[in-house]
């Protein structure tokens, strides 16, 4: 019998143990199920000063690149210039041979200029030559009016004198006509000599540099036959950039001359100052990713801050402000999501995520105005992820 009682409580207490085993595995099951908190960073809706701003992707550019072309056809030597140059005024950059056909056009155009120069001197001649006989036969003209008037002569003789003065202007206004010809063939005579005359007579030209600056590009490196007109160098300032930022034209009527411009995306933590120098008076088309078309126009720019190190052609993201709030009641930008055609925002609220929509006004890159929907001192969620939802437990992340 007792062996029967000890056998009986041994059962009841492994299946005591083997219920409080499987109570406790499904208390660890149900714990591991839960959700646990989603952790998010928020930030307070409190009143502040407002930049409104107009957002775009930009570029700079250097401002008035100087362009050395070749000065006429002939043959490019190879130059030892490289991008980054340094170059001063009267630096030489690189040599041009000139062709043999150009030494004998420049001859033939040289004795052209010759001859018309010659014509002009004598055309110079003839007019003083017919001048002085015109003021002769003016002078006896007048002596013979004196003499008919006191009748010591007949009219026949003064009309004789009258005709000879007649002569004598034509004669002169001929000549005038012949030396504005001489004229405008010397003149002639020397443009086509425009490009020439600056040649060396043994045929080696070198290029100097009118400017001083860096090298922003070498077009041509190597040795071969270029023509007239052929761009060679492009000499800038460095550090006299400008900034080109295209804005849709809607935008672009809300800027004027002289609004400061905040550029960040160039690379630096540092947020760098600029200023609006001018609007371009004409838009142009520009395609967006999607293929729409769109009308735009370049806003001109300048670094108000010492450039950090910024080249031609630097990609920056410009924020153009156009004008402040003061006292607005603001929510972080990255705190606003749409949903349904309307702003909504997720509220931090007694551990809690709390959805709601809101009612915005001016917006900055970081900072909207918020007319309805949350008060001063809401702890709004930023960045919220995909696990954030209405209702969802949230554990706010020490910052």
């Amino acid at each position: 019998m007792n062996n029967s009682a000890q056998s009986s409580k041994a059962r009841i207490k492994r299946r005591g143990l083997g219920l409080a085993l499987l109570l406790a595995i499904g208390f660890a099951a149900f714990i591991s199920i839960q959700p646990s908190p989603v952790q998010v960073e928020t930030e307070a809706v409190i009143h502040r000063a407002l930049l409104l701003t107009v957002n775009e992707q930009g570029r700079t550019r250097a401002q008035e690149p100087f362009t050395i072309a070749a000065p006429f056809y002939g043959q490019l030597l190879r130059t030892d210039k490289i991008e980054g140059d340094k170059i001063a005024v009267g630096d030489v950059l690189n040599t041009i041979a000139v062709a043999p056909e150009n030494l004998r056009t420049r001859a033939v155009l040289e004795a052209n200029l010759t001859a018309a120069q010659a014509r002009l001197s004598a055309a110079q001649a003839s007019v003083e030559e017919t001048q002085s006989v015109l003021e002769r036969t003016r002078q006896e003209l007048r002596r013979r009016e004196r003499l008919l008037a006191q009748r010591l002569i007949g009219l026949e003789e003064r009309d004789s004198f009258a005709q000879a003065f007649s002569a004598a202007q034509t004669r002169e206004a001929a000549a005038q006509a012949n030396l504005q010809a001489a004229r405008a063939e010397t003149e002639s005579a020397k443009s086509q000599l425009i490009g020439i005359d600056a040649q060396s007579p043994t045929g080696l030209v070198p290029i100097i540099a009118p400017v001083q600056g860096t090298i922003q590009r070498v077009f041509e490196k190597s040795q071969r036959i270029v023509n007239a007109g052929t761009p060679l160098f492009l000499i800038s300032d460095r550090d006299s950039l400008e900034l080109v930022i295209d804005l849709l034209t809607q935008d672009a009527v809300k800027v004027s001359p002289g609004d400061e411009i905040q550029i960040t995306g160039w690379g630096g933590q540092q947020t760098l100052r600029g200023r609006v120098k001018y609007i371009e008076p004409e838009a142009f088309t520009k395609y967006s990713a999607l293929g729409v078309e769109e009308q735009r126009v370049n806003v001109i720019g300048e670094l108000i801050d010492p450039n950090p190190g910024l080249g031609a052609e630097y990609r920056i993201e410009a924020a153009i402000v156009i004008a402040e709030k003061d006292n607005a009641l603001t929510i972080p930008t990255s705190a606003l999501f749409r949903r349904n055609n309307h702003w909504h925002t997720f509220v931090a609220a007694g551990g809690e995520a709390s959805l709601r929509a809101i009612e915005i006004g001016e917006r900055s890159i970081d900072y909207a105005e918020v007319l309805s929907g949350v008060a001063i001192g809401d702890e709004v969620i930023v960045f919220p992820s995909d696990l954030v939802n209405d209702g969802v437990e949230i554990q706010r992340i020490a910052q």
